[in-house]
């Protein structure tokens, strides 16, 4: 799997290439110099480098750089919306630039296979919801899988051919069963429990 790291700076790339050096039979990083010439399997690029005082608005886009399959945020940053802004932009995963070595390497794996991953160091994750037991409604889980995938209410709503106001009274039920108060927080909960859905035509909206 060949790996491209978009505008970053030297830092960075010099630990990503010795961390991906140990795992070379897996992932290999492409050099600067061939950035343009040779197709990449994943590219991994930061959206809030220079923007990261701004959580509200508009998503953030995430631009496949020509010539790559796929494409994932590769941040530091891991602030409640930002999750949400960047898989609604485009991205196909969010990772960590704190993740072990070994949980970084599976996880692009998991992008260049197709899957719509968030994987998050443990000491950035939102507090974790005191455990209680879990009881979705198949609508809910329908929801909770939408907003997974990145779908915004009006594209759930269409998808399922819900009202707005019916979208909403099922988000709340479904944030309240799960013990999360935030859609970042129920995208990673989503994630972590297995309930994803395809990504519709959500990222075709956006980029338009």
């Amino acid at each position: 799997m060949r790996v491209r790291l978009v505008n970053e700076c030297e830092l960075v790339r010099a630990g990503l290439t010795q961390l991906l050096t140990e795992h070379a039979d897996r992932a290999m990083l492409l050099a600067p110099s061939a950035d343009r010439d040779e197709i990449a399997d994943v590219a991994l690029v930061d959206p809030f480098r220079r923007r990261t005082d701004d959580v509200l608005g508009a998503p953030t886009t995430v631009i496949r750089p020509p010539g790559t399959a796929r494409v994932a945020v590769f941040t530091w940053e891991c602030r409640d919306g930002f999750v949400e802004r960047a898989m609604l932009g485009g991205a196909d995963g969010y990772l960590t630039k704190d993740l072990p070595a070994l949980e970084l390497v599976a996880a692009l794996e998991k992008v260049h296979a197709g899957e719509r991953i968030v994987a998050v160091d443990a000491g950035q994750r939102p507090a974790p919801p005191k455990p209680r037991p879990i009881a979705l409604t198949p609508r809910e889980t329908h929801v909770v899988a939408l907003i997974a995938a990145g779908a915004p209410n009006k594209e759930i709503a269409r998808e399922l051919e819900l009202s707005m106001n019916t979208v909403k009274s099922h988000i709340r039920t479904a944030y309240r069963a799960m013990g999360v108060t935030s859609r970042t927080q129920a995208v990673l909960w989503a994630v972590e429990h297995g309930i994803t859905a395809p990504w519709v035509a959500v990222r075709d909206e956006v980029a338009s």
